[in-house]
């Protein structure tokens, strides 16, 4: 057989199941494709359920991808029997379990390395801990992971940053929403005058005042921070 041009690996990142994200990383001949890396905020699932939430995500992107006639040759799962099970159960509800090839790769800390899982092999394949090819998944599955806990970080970021708006007095969460949806972002408010915050609904004289006079005092502080995502 050829070897795949294409393989794509998906990563969920998510704190307690909040702020759950699937990241997606795309190689194409040996090297990242990133014009086709993608990030998808979970949408049906409540609470850890990492399972639920790959589920979710990979069937978001293998419906696109039927659709779109992009399917990757392999799509390499993070974990063992069970998430590659799963895997093939989502690509079997679409009828497209013989469009593409499947691994999983579970991390092991024991003498005989990383394990590699195919759907039709009751054992896991353990290569050389050198080996090329499984070198090459690592870095796949490595990547997958960095790719995920960035955004993860910055979406966390984002999220304390935003905190930041209610520790004001009078600001609630209903004014934080009409704050940041009016102004665009944190950054802008933080940057707003007292005439801009006023536009706002809601947001009166004295409240864009102390919202004013709130971030002349924490605005070095997290100006210097991370920036939240776009």
């Amino acid at each position: 057989d050829r070897p795949p041009s294409r393989i794509e690996c998906l990563d969920i990142s998510n704190i307690s199941g909040k702020l759950a994200v699937g990241s997606l990383v795309s190689y194409y001949l040996g090297e990242p494709d990133k014009n086709n890396f993608r990030h998808y905020r979970i949408r049906t699932v409540e609470g850890p359920n990492d399972y639920a939430m790959m589920k979710e995500v990979l069937g978001r992107r293998l419906a696109r991808g039927l659709a779109e006639k992009t399917l990757p040759d392999l799509f390499l799962v993070d974990g063992g029997k069970g998430q590659l099970g799963m895997a093939l159960a989502v690509a079997k509800e679409l009828g497209i379990t013989d469009e593409i090839d499947w691994f999983g790769i579970a991390k092991e800390r024991q003498d005989e390395g990383e394990k590699l899982y195919k759907p039709d092999r009751k054992n896991p394949i353990v290569l050389p801990a050198h080996n090329p090819v499984l070198l090459y998944l690592m870095r796949i599955r490595d990547e997958s992971h960095r790719f995920g806990v960035t955004f993860h970080r910055k979406l966390r970021n984002k999220e304390t940053l935003a905190s930041e708006l209610t520790k004001i007095p009078g600001i609630g969460s209903e004014k934080k929403k009409k704050l940041l949806r009016h102004m665009g972002s944190l950054k802008r408010i933080m940057s707003a005058s007292q005439t801009d915050l006023m536009e706002v609904e809601g947001i009166g004289e004295a409240l864009a005042t102390e919202i004013v006079n709130y971030f002349q005092q924490k605005g070095t502080e997290l100006e210097n921070g991370p920036q939240p995502a776009e």
